[in-house]
């Protein structure tokens, strides 16, 4: 019945925008999602009482943050953000366990520094090394194709998120993405008014107006796409990844070479 009141209502609204458009039928919407429903009744539980009696007999889960740490409602930068708790608080509290019974935090980060969509990018390279890195790493919507923004590693920003995240561990990919470059460059501060900030400031229209401080680093040009352990790597990329674990303050225990799984290394993390 309610169905039927909503799918009346929704009917008079969709002809008066489209004539042409075909209506809403109650049965046939109400017969087409009962059985999409029967089909997923074996899988509907309390998730979170799932969880925990699989903690309890000493299985491990792992549990996926959503979106990025910057995009997170309170510590982001507001106001070019989501709805939600995007950093490990909001991974707990939607999983319904407590903090205390994750043991391990892996952040997991590009090379090279991404956004999507507006707010601000201190990093963006808008030329042809912006574009080459887009290319590239395939920075593009999976749904809507839109391209992303690239631009070089903002440690800043990054260190804003580990110092709010507190990871154990740094997973590190798009290695490959880099390869070819004669310098890379990591930003580790901004520059507003002569004044040098270390910190991300939490005023996003100030962050907009910044200017980065860069460390400038030797590139590569060898194919990392190849490589299955860290001593593969070319001195050069592994001479990066001490940088950025050095900014960053945490051990990069996994490292992106490619798309597929093969081309992960391990190299801090029980497998």
């Amino acid at each position: 019945e309610r169905l039927s009141t909503v799918v009346a209502l929704k009917n008079t609204v969709m002809k008066a925008l489209y004539e042409s458009r075909e209506s809403f039928d109650a049965v046939a919407i109400t017969d087409e999602y009962t059985a999409f429903g029967e089909q997923l009744r074996p899988f509907v539980c309390d998730t979170a009482e799932l969880l925990h009696d699989r903690l309890k007999a000493g299985q491990r889960a792992l549990l996926e943050g959503a979106q990025g740490s910057l995009l997170d409602l309170d510590h982001g930068t507001y106001p070019f953000v989501t709805s939600s708790s995007a950093g490990v608080g909001g991974a707990a509290s939607g999983a319904g366990v407590s903090p205390r019974a994750i043991n391990s935090i892996v952040g997991v980060v590009k090379a090279y520094t991404s956004r999507v969509g507006s707010g601000p990018f201190p990093t963006e390279e808008k030329g042809s090394i912006g574009e080459t890195i887009r290319q590239r790493g395939h920075e593009f919507g999976t749904t809507t194709g839109r391209p992303r923004r690239c631009g070089w590693f903002d440690a800043v920003a990054v260190g804003h998120a580990v110092m709010t995240a507190q990871p154990t561990h740094l997973a590190v990919m798009h290695l490959d993405t880099l390869s070819g470059f004669d310098e890379l460059r990591i930003c580790v501060g901004y520059r507003k008014a002569g004044a040098t900030l270390n910190r991300l400031p939490a005023d996003a229209y100030l962050l907009a107006d910044v200017e980065p401080v860069y460390e400038t680093l030797p590139g590569w040009t060898e194919d990392l796409t190849r490589c299955r352990n860290i001593e593969e790597l070319p001195a050069n990329a592994r001479r990066y990844l001490d940088a950025l674990s050095r900014r960053l303050g945490a051990p990069i225990a996994i490292i992106g070479v490619g798309p597929s799984r093969e081309q992960t290394i391990l190299c801090g993390l029980s497998k």
